[in-house]
């Protein structure tokens, strides 16, 4: 009859068992305290001093000394055109907010002047102006307003020629 195979030997612990007792079950033991390490593989090499550079030589008579640094690049334009806002499309449509907001009629009727300025102004700019949107912005609100001040003038009329006395009762009947 043949013996049955024998399990591998578990190798020693590197580390020391408590009280010299066998590790159980093949596991290794506990790590020892901070400082007791041993290396199981040697000292790691030391990294290499960095290189230190050799002393310059002296300038060479005609070139310029070493160190300086390179010259910057020179300036290419590009080849897009700036664009700039313009003024008085900024303006209309700021006398447009304001003519919805703080003072509805004679801020509106300014949004229009302006709207129709800067819409021509942009038109024979060539590119140079942009602001077409604030610009029909404006436009937008200064008519709006400017034709509900058409409405409530028309309302006025009809209501006084309505009462005779000049004056409505009801304002927008």
């Amino acid at each position: 009859m043949q013996d049955a195979p024998r399990p591998p030997e578990q190798p020693e612990s590197i580390y020391p068992t408590p009280y010299g007792q066998p590790t159980p079950y093949g596991q290794p033991a506990p790590y020892p305290p901070t400082g007791q390490y041993p290396s199981p593989y040697g000292q790691p090499a030391p990294y290499p001093q960095p290189g230190y550079p050799q002393p310059g030589y002296p300038p060479q008579p005609g070139y310029p000394p070493q160190g300086y640094p390179q010259p910057p690049y020179p300036y290419v334009p590009s080849p897009y055109p700036l664009q700039e806002t313009s003024g008085t499309a900024i303006a209309s449509l700021v006398c447009g907010i304001i003519g919805i907001i703080l003072v509805p009629f004679l801020a509106s009727i300014a949004a229009v002047i302006t709207g129709h300025i800067a819409l021509r102004q942009i038109r024979q700019g060539g590119g140079r102006f942009r602001g077409r949107g604030m610009a029909i912005a404006g436009l937008i609100m200064g008519y709006f307003m400017v034709a509900i001040l058409v409405v409530i003038i028309i309302a006025v009329i009809v209501g006084a020629g309505r009462n005779g006395s000049g004056t409505s009762s009801a304002f927008l009947l």
